[in-house]
């Protein structure tokens, strides 16, 4: 490209870094040159020669999730505007073993920093797996952070799930509900265990009859849970779904045995997802602050990185979100004050 445009390789590639030093006249040669040939920098091989790069990794869940949709665009955004790096995102369906291939290629593309969101899966047939392959990562000097608990030896950017779990149960006591069903993610998931103690703890402690079934995170697992939960229990009064697409397929399901939300069945969600904002009625939700979290972990990955010294890391706490999705038990005294 250097011949063709007539220029030293010192120009052209102080053309290519976009310095400003560079004569017009020549910078538009090499440019011209650079589009005949199709040229466009291996950024991987000019990494590998600098020690550094400016890219992060970011496995999420499900693209479809607006969970993980709001993990990544704040990921990609955070990393872009704050940081020049680019976050390359790798939708891993919710499957152990594409977690596991994705992070291998991610690291073999060599990025710099690499943020695990993945959830919401059986995590713990591969564990093993996982946990020999992140040390393998970290080893190489990539930074590795997780958006969920995962139990491996990384920097954790997430709320307490426990404390998720007893907000929302503790929000359904409060009207009184005594027959309280629960509609979960995978039983092998470190988030799904922590979630569902939360809540089985406060309702146990209430006197309440707790009813769980295992879904995917789907509205349509939502739906069809809650139908069969509904059909079997129908003393059931309240729903607490671990996620808002859950919590907006639960409402489907509830209306699908000729029930009605809240006057029959109350049901709440988790997230505060774009989805928890167009159900009918308003869902009553938890947020977690994804946002928050995901730019808190883009942050420190840039700063590791960059050999800064990255912001201590304070995890927010649960908010409840209140919409019209929760009532009054039926023929319950409420508990709350």
């Amino acid at each position: 490209m250097a011949e063709r445009a007539g220029v030293s390789l010192a120009t052209a590639a102080r053309v290519l870094r976009s310095e400003a030093s560079v004569n017009e006249v020549l910078a538009e040669r090499v440019h011209k040159a650079a589009a005949e040939l199709n040229y466009v920098p291996n950024m991987v091989a000019r990494n590998l020669r600098r020690g550094s790069g400016n890219t992060i990794g970011c496995v999420i869940g499900e693209m479809l999730d607006p969970y993980f949709a709001e993990i990544a665009e704040s990921v990609t955004v955070r990393a872009e505007e704050a940081h020049s790096m680019m976050a390359i995102v790798s939708n891993m369906q919710r499957s152990a073993q594409l977690e596991l291939k994705h992070c291998r290629q991610l690291w073999e593309q060599r990025v710099d920093g690499l943020i695990i969101a993945g959830g919401g899966f059986d995590q713990r047939t591969h564990a093993e797996k996982f946990t020999a392959l992140v040390k393998q990562i970290t080893a190489a000097g990539v930074v590795v952070v997780t958006l969920s608990p995962r139990l491996v030896d990384v920097p954790s950017f997430t709320v307490d799930n426990g404390a998720v779990g007893a907000l929302m149960a503790n929000h359904l006591v409060g009207y009184g509900h005594k027959q309280v069903g629960i509609i979960t993610g995978p039983p092998n998931s470190e988030t799904t265990t922590q979630r569902l103690r939360g809540m089985e703890n406060v309702l146990r402690d209430a006197g309440a009859h707790v009813h769980v079934k295992h879904a995917d995170y789907s509205p349509e697992s939502g739906s069809e849970a809650t139908a069969e939960l509904l059909t079997e229990r129908p003393e059931v009064t309240g729903i607490l779904a671990a996620a808002d697409s859950m919590a907006v397929g639960a409402i489907g399901g509830v209306q699908s045995v000729g029930k009605s939300v809240p006057e029959d069945v109350s049901v709440m969600g988790l997230g505060r997802t774009r989805l928890s904002l167009y159900s009918s009625p308003a869902l009553t939700t938890v947020d977690v602050h994804l946002a928050a979290h995901a730019r808190a972990a883009t942050d420190y990955i840039a700063a590791m990185v960059r050999g800064g010294e990255p912001d201590e890391f304070s995890p927010m706490e649960p908010t409840l979100v209140t919409g019209s999705s929760v009532g009054e038990a039926r023929n319950q005294k409420p508990l709350r004050s």
